[in-house]
């Protein structure tokens, strides 16, 4: 086997890697939808504030390792011995700085007012930081452990979410709802450092060198200051200049749209290690060939998603978040277009320029949408709350999307990735006329997005498969020699 392919084939990692971002993602998502009629939007909004201040002081913890350590840990992970003094080191400096982000969260606790009413959600929602600053992600990921990380954490999602239906039964329970959060998304980073022996040995062995990834790694962290700023920052100016409900109905609103992101942009987090793998042995040709690759399955997946987004929008609030989120429906049609232009970011900047080592121009783009994102909410939320968190999350995408654009097409031929790209819009059209003509003739929400999918779903792969799509037909053709492959099994 291609030692770069050392634990399966590209397919075989997004299906691993799509199951276990799908059930990261259902999870909240079923739970939002049960807590949301529970606890109702302040609950849910003090919540979401308290996490996305409790966020930035992670991502001070992680500083840049996530895709740091990924990219170096997938050059040397076929030696042992030299991959157990990267971790070592990685770990010392990941102990560091989550050290330090724990004192600093304490002072911003104590010393900023509004703070004040969040103390005890900061508290249960804290250990996030220490779980994720030591939970070694990037390890399994440079090795391409996607198995082992969608089991693991399905399998804490699976008692979480039993936890959420048992502690979670009235509006006062925003404790309990804040702490089986945590616990999903950060708690089985407890196995990861267990597990993490039968790849490296953590024992204290030879001089560590911290000063070589310093560099690069505030370079990262750079980008995710930026990144967090513009990703992170409306939940958080909407708790400073409107309220707790306003919180909750842009969580509501955004939820799905993210969620969609997430799993589209699930075919390019499997290209890191690989890319980086291909990088590290100057394989230029293959570097070009997954990246083409890549906007493609990204198109070919965002265009039609943003289109049924936008005409169940209204359906989806209803469905996910109960009639008390009805006035979100608007506000989640605002942010559809950021399915379309998020994924192409993620490609272009997480996925290609962290494995080719472009740090610098992924902070350009980042800090421009950052910028973008502070000055567009400080005009906008005050007068118009979760709409204008909206529209500046999109008008800050935008920006990021074509600042990319423009860096990657210094490196990649851009005007050939986009020569097919018509093919998926003509394909998507019909989800238009399928979603106006069925809201006028069902009139339950479950049948009518069920139905609207199903059918817009068969339309568009039926249509790319008349227009004889390239990357359509070469998924299909590996879909089937997998099922196969497992059928003779």
């Amino acid at each position: 086997m291609d030692r770069s392919g050392r634990s399966g084939s590209l397919l075989q990692n997004y299906i691993f890697n799509s199951l276990k971002t799908f059930s990261g993602l259902l999870f909240p998502l079923i739970t939002f939808t049960y807590s949301a009629r529970i606890l109702g939007q302040e609950g849910i909004g003090q919540v979401n504030f308290a996490k996305s201040i409790v966020s930035y002081f992670t991502m001070l913890a992680m500083l840049g390792m996530s895709q740091y350590g990924t990219r170096e840990a997938a050059k040397i992970r076929d030696d042992r011995a030299a991959l157990s003094q990267y971790a070592r080191e990685m770990l010392l400096i990941n102990g560091c700085t989550t050290a330090a982000a724990y004192v600093l969260l304490a002072v911003a606790a104590v010393s900023i007012p509004k703070l004040g009413d969040y103390k005890l959600l900061l508290v249960v929602c804290c250990p996030a930081v220490l779980l994720q600053g030591m939970g070694m992600e990037w390890l399994y990921q440079a090795l391409e452990e996607y198995r082992y990380i969608a089991v693991r954490s399905m399998l804490f999602q699976a008692v979480a979410l039993a936890a959420m239906f048992v502690f979670v039964r009235r509006p006062e329970d925003v404790i309990p709802y804040a702490f089986i959060n945590m616990c999903a998304t950060s708690g089985s980073y407890l196995l990861n450092f267990w597990n993490a022996r039968k790849y490296v040995d953590l024992r204290p062995a030879g001089r560590l060198q911290i000063k070589k990834h310093l560099r690069p790694l505030i370079w990262l962290f750079a980008m995710s200051v930026s990144i967090e700023l513009y990703t992170v920052l409306d939940s958080t100016m909407l708790g400073f200049l409107q309220n707790d409900a306003a919180v909750g109905r842009y969580t509501a609103a955004v939820k799905v749209n993210r969620i969609v992101n997430s799993l589209i942009t699930a075919v390019g987090v499997i290209l890191i290690p690989r890319l980086s793998y291909y990088i590290g042995h100057s394989e230029m040709d293959k570097v070009r060939l997954l990246v083409k690759k890549a906007y493609n399955y990204v198109f070919l997946l965002s265009v039609p998603a943003a289109l049924g987004l936008f005409m169940l929008s209204d359906e989806i609030i209803r469905l996910f978040s109960g009639s008390g989120f009805a006035s979100a429906g608007l506000t989640m049609r605002l942010l559809t277009p950021i399915v379309l232009v998020i994924p192409f970011s993620v490609v272009t900047n997480t996925q290609t320029f962290v494995p080719m080592g472009k740090e610098k121009l992924i902070l350009i783009s980042t800090l421009t949408g950052a910028v973008t994102n502070f000055t567009c909410n400080l005009l906008l939320i005050p007068r118009f709350a979760e709409n204008g968190a909206a529209v500046a999350t999109v008008v800050a995408e935008t920006c990021v999307a074509g600042v990319c654009f423009f860096n990657a097409a210094r490196y990649f031929p851009m005007a050939e990735i986009f020569r097919g790209h018509w093919q998926y819009w003509l394909a998507a059209l019909p989800i238009l006329p399928i979603g106006v003509l069925l809201r006028g003739c069902l009139t339950n929400d479950i049948v009518r997005v069920a139905t609207t999918v199903a059918l817009s779903a068969g339309c568009y792969f039926a249509a790319l498969a008349c227009l004889k799509n390239e990357y359509f037909m070469e998924a299909l053709g590996k879909v089937r020699d997998w099922l196969e492959k497992k059928r003779r099994k």
